[in-house]
């Protein structure tokens, strides 16, 4: 699910459950790693004692996807060699990702053996489950909670006259966005307006704290913030990296190393980590490469090649505005994109082998920095690149991205209809752009919504209990969306009817699944009969009685 969705704490949670049955608990975070943690996790599985039962968890998995191979890889041969030996072990690996679709097709990389490729297609392979929305009915009491465990934690007395967020909001059906609105209203006493303003409030806060303990350092919010959107970039360091960074930065300091290290250490002694959590890591990041630094920040990533997959990771978590020839960020995109954009460009020249290599692992949203960068460069410097990674020009090593960009999408005709899979990406898409609050990837949402339309209808005629609720909303969500821009009449015209004309199919599935006749309940207001939100009978009807209470006929 999306950053701030709950995916770290849910796995917190299930290492804590796993732990009181005995399990054996590892979490592999973004922090930066040592080359050899394959080797580690191979000697630690060989050490633990006969009947061990491993829970392993990924961290942003879609970015890491041959180490993750590589281990997998692994715990498979020493589960065999266990085997031979008597020695009886399981192993569990948890990926926690933002996206699903590289799952599906992660059997399918160059990077995956034969006895990956049979194990991932089998039974072993339990797919995906993504985290659901925060229920709205929820969301004034986890505001509450949070704010009276703020106030608790840092001592504070919360405000005399509160005035709560607009929780109904999108951004709110991220648990993490609830919690961080109340130490925002806690800290600053204000109501809180967009997710940006809110990022805001909070870094000042941060810095707040920060000075409060490092009275003795003096030192700018500029100067802070800098060094921090460095660490974001190279997703951790070690305190040597860091008193580099620090000096060319140009932060002149005293102890500031030194402060920074001892309040933001990482898992691994001697690690300095990224600012926590990401979302706010994330913000402070696009702020600060939309400022004076923020060339300079990009250039000191590059540079160190063991960096260069933890700088890629945390470009593709940020989205592209392009424009419609890929060839330049939009002329109204923010600065920071112009500044990552002019960054990655530079960095073709030193490396290019593994820009070219990782742009398979990072999904779409790297694929569209990639190549929005790749467009940026000179034909002739187009032309060498291609050549050196067996292409016969830039042209093709452009049609060749273009072409992954299209294949990361759902590919909906194509599929069974039996393919559940599918459904859901689909609905992912179009209710992350509701989230996320953007209209990043409207443009190629719509050329297959007519086939998702039909996909939906096909399911709901020929496997009725397997109708995929999810997909109407977002259906629905899609044209709002559409209807909000600049797009072709013609297009939303023709959406919006595929959407309604499943009336039909819809009555046929209330029927065979509830045994009720098709608008026999009165809807929520506002969702009436027709409506794609009347697809999910379970929580949009709002007499519905419980089956204790209904007699044959109702029921």
């Amino acid at each position: 699910g999306p950053g701030g969705i709950g995916k770290t704490r849910t796995a917190l949670e299930i290492l804590k459950r796993a732990k009181n049955r005995s399990w054996t608990g590892a979490w592999l975070g973004n922090s930066a790693l040592s080359e050899d943690v394959t080797q580690q996790w191979r000697l630690w599985l060989h050490q633990l004692p006969a009947g061990s039962r491993v829970l392993l968890v990924v961290d942003y998995a879609e970015t890491r996807q041959v180490m993750l191979l590589q281990l997998l890889e692994s715990a498979y041969e020493v589960l065999m060699e266990k085997a031979k030996a008597a020695s009886d072990m399981r192993v569990h690996v948890l990926c926690l990702a933002r996206e699903a679709a590289w799952w599906d097709t992660l059997k399918d990389s160059p990077e995956c053996s034969t006895l990956m490729r049979d194990c991932l297609g089998g039974a072993s392979n339990w797919g995906h489950a993504p985290l659901p929305p925060w229920a709205a009915a929820d969301r004034s009491s986890a505001f509450q909670e949070a704010l009276k465990d703020f106030a608790k934690a840092l001592r504070m007395d919360p405000p005399e006259r509160l005035d709560l967020p607009d929780l109904s909001s999108s951004m709110y059906e991220r648990p993490l966005f609830i919690h961080l609105a109340a130490l925002a209203v806690l800290t600053e006493e204000s109501q809180i307006g967009d997710r940006e303003s809110m990022a805001q409030s909070l870094l000042k806060h941060e810095f707040s704290y920060w000075q409060s303990l490092f009275y003795d350092v003096s030192l700018s919010y500029e100067d802070w913030a800098d060094v921090l959107a460095w660490l974001a970039l190279a997703g951790g360091s070690s305190k040597e990296e860091l008193r580099n960074a620090v000096t060319a930065i140009g932060v002149k300091t005293p102890r500031f190393t030194e402060a920074m290290a001892g309040f933001y250490s990482g898992s691994s002694e001697g690690l300095v980590a990224p600012l926590q959590p990401d979302i706010l890591s994330d913000a402070l990041l696009r702020m600060q490469l939309g400022k004076g630094r923020g060339r300079l920040l990009m250039k000191l990533a590059f540079e160190s090649a063991g960096n260069l997959p933890n700088v890629l990771s945390a470009l593709s978590r940020m989205p592209c505005t392009h424009s419609a020839d890929f060839k330049s960020i939009a002329e109204a995109a923010p600065q920071w994109q112009w500044t990552t954009v002019e960054g990655l460009a530079e960095a073709w020249s030193k490396h290019w082998k593994a820009m070219s290599e990782s742009r398979r692992l990072l999904g779409r949203p790297f694929l569209l920095w990639l190549l929005v960068s790749w467009c940026r460069l000179p034909a002739e410097q187009q032309n060498s690149l291609a050549d050196r990674l067996g292409f016969q020009s830039g042209a093709a090593f452009t049609a060749e991205i273009k072409g992954e960009i299209d294949q990361t999408k759902p590919r909906l005709a194509n599929m069974p209809a039996s393919n559940e899979a599918v459904a859901h990406a689909f609905a992912g898409v179009t209710t992350d752009q509701r989230l996320h609050g953007d209209r990043m990837w409207l443009d190629e949402t719509l050329p297959y919504a007519g086939g998702a339309a039909d996909f939906s209808r096909q399911i709901t005629r020929e496997q009725q209990a397997s109708h995929l609720p999810a997909v109407m909303p977002a259906m629905s969500v899609l044209i709002s969306r559409s209807k909000e821009g600049e797009h072709e009449h013609e297009t939303v015209a023709d959406l919006t009817s595929a959407v309604n004309n499943d009336e039909e199919a819809l009555a046929e599935v209330v029927t065979h699944t509830h045994g009720v006749e098709y608008g026999s309940y009165e809807c929520v207001e506002g969702h009436q009969p027709g409506h794609p939100q009347f697809y999910d009978p379970t929580q949009r009807f709002s007499n519905v009685k419980s089956p204790g209470d209904m007699n044959t006929e109702e029921e």
